[in-house]
C-alpha cells in the first residue's frame, strides 16, 4: 500500500518569496514529514514525498498512491487549507483528516463564532472590523480588555504581546497594524478571556474521542493568566509549561469534554482535531478556536505533546490517526494489494 505525504515546509519557499517571519509559520519542517514517514514505513507502508505545491498533480499522476496522508496547510487565502483535499477530491484520491468545507469553515474565525453559537457551543463577544473605521465603535458593547486578531490565520499569526489592549488608544494601535499586515482580510476584535487556557484532542470518527485534555501555563507566572501569543509560542521553552490532565473541577471538565466533541461534530471534523478553549476566573468556558488540522511535530507540537503526556508514543499516535482515516473508507492493505492484482 502507497501512501503520499502532502505538506508544506518551512524552508521550501525561495527567501525573496516570504514577506515576513510569519509566512511559513504554519508550515512544517522535514524532521515532521521524516518523521511521519519512518512511522509508516516500519508498518510496511510505501510512502511518497508530494509536497503541496503546484507540481503535487504531476506527482500524483507518477504514482497513482493508494492514499494521502495529509498534512499541508496551503500557501494563501482563506481557504488555503481546503485547497489540497479539493485536489485528492477531485481526483478521488481517498485522505486523511477533515475535508475541503471543514477546513474553510474553521480557518474563518467568524464563521466558526456563528456555527458554535447555533450548536450551543460558548465563545467570547466578539465585532468584526472591515476598516479602521469599525473599530471606532467596538469598545461601546465590548469590554477591556480586548485582543485583536486576523479574522483567518492559524498559529497565533498576527496575534502579539501587543495584541491584547486597554483602552481606544492601544485598540486603534493593534488594529490598524493588522490592517497594514494582514490587508486582504477583516481584523477580529475580542473580549480577552483572562484565565486558564486549555486545550482539548480529539481522534477518531464512529464515535470519535477525547484524547486528552492539557492546560498550557505560564512557566514564568504559574497560576497567573496565559496569554499564548506568537512571541510565546515561539519561546515556549522557557515560557511555557503543559499540564495534563489539568488540575480542574469535573464539573469543568465534563463541560469542556462536551462542548469539544459537539464542535468537532458539528463541524463536520474527521479523524483528529484540537480544540482551544479559555476557562476564566469565576469558571465560565469559552471556546477560541478548532483546528482540524494540528501541527505533528515530534518535538513541539500541542496535540503530540499531549499524547505524550498520555504515555502515547508518537507511532501510536500517527497510526491510530491514520486508522482512523482509512477506516472511513473501508481500506485495509490487504484490499488495496487484491484490488491491483
Amino acid at each position: 500500500m502507497e501512501i503520499g505525504i502532502a505538506y508544506n515546509l518551512k524552508d521550501e519557499l525561495s527567501p525573496e518569496t516570504i514577506i515576513d517571519s510569519e509566512s511559513c509559520e504554519e508550515f512544517d519542517t522535514a524532521e515532521t514529514v521524516a518523521a511521519i514517514c519512518n512511522v509508516l514505513e516500519k508498518h510496511g507502508y510505501e510512502t511518497v514525498k508530494l509536497g503541496g505545491d503546484m507540481k503535487i498533480l504531476d506527482r500524483l499522476k507518477e504514482h497513482r498512491v493508494d492514499f494521502v496522508f495529509n498534512i499541508a496547510e496551503g500557501y494563501k487565502g482563506r481557504n488555503r487549507e481546503s485547497q489540497i483535499p479539493s485536489i485528492l477530491e477531485m481526483l478521488n484520491i481517498p485522505y486523511s483528516g477533515s475535508d475541503p468545507l471543514t477546513l474553510g469553515l474553521t480557518l474563518d474565525k467568524t464563521l466558526t463564532k456563528k456555527i458554535a453559537f447555533s450548536a450551543g457551543v460558548p465563545y467570547p463577544r466578539y465585532k468584526v472590523a472591515k476598516d479602521i473605521k469599525d473599530i471606532l465603535n467596538a469598545d461601546e458593547y465590548l469590554r477591556y480588555p480586548l485582543i485583536t486578531k486576523p479574522a483567518w490565520e492559524g498559529s497565533s499569526k498576527g496575534i502579539y504581546d501587543s495584541s491584547k489592549v486597554y483602552d481606544r488608544s492601544e485598540l486603534e494601535k493593534s488594529a490598524g497594524h493588522l490592517f497594514e499586515k494582514y490587508y486582504d482580510q477583516p481584523v477580529l476584535i475580542e473580549e480577552y478571556i483572562e484565565g486558564r487556557e486549555v486545550t482539548v484532542g480529539i481522534i477518531g470518527n464512529y464515535p470519535p474521542r477525547v484524547m486528552g485534555m492539557m492546560e498550557i501555563v505560564n512557566k514564568k507566572r504559574p497560576g497567573n493568566d496565559m496569554f499564548y501569543s506568537l512571541e510565546t509560542k515561539r519561546d515556549w521553552e522557557d515560557l511555557v509549561d503543559y499540564i495534563s490532565p489539568p488540575d480542574i473541577g469535573r464539573l469543568v471538565e465534563n463541560n469542556i469534554k462536551h462542548y469539544a466533541l459537539t464542535a468537532f461534530k458539528e463541524f463536520g471534523c474527521r479523524d483528529y482535531a484540537r480544540i482551544d478553549f479559555k476557562v476564566s476566573k469565576d469558571e465560565k468556558i469559552f471556546m477560541l478556536e478548532i483546528n482540524p488540522l494540528p501541527g505533528l511535530s515530534p518535538d513541539y507540537a500541542d496535540l503530540v505533546i499531549m499524547a505524550r503526556k498520555q504515555n502515547i508514543k508518537y507511532e501510536d499516535l500517527i497510526l491510530s490517526l491514520l486508522n482512523s482515516a482509512l477506516s472511513r473508507y473501508d481500506i485495509t492493505k490487504d484490499r488495496i494489494e487484491n484490488e491491483k492484482i
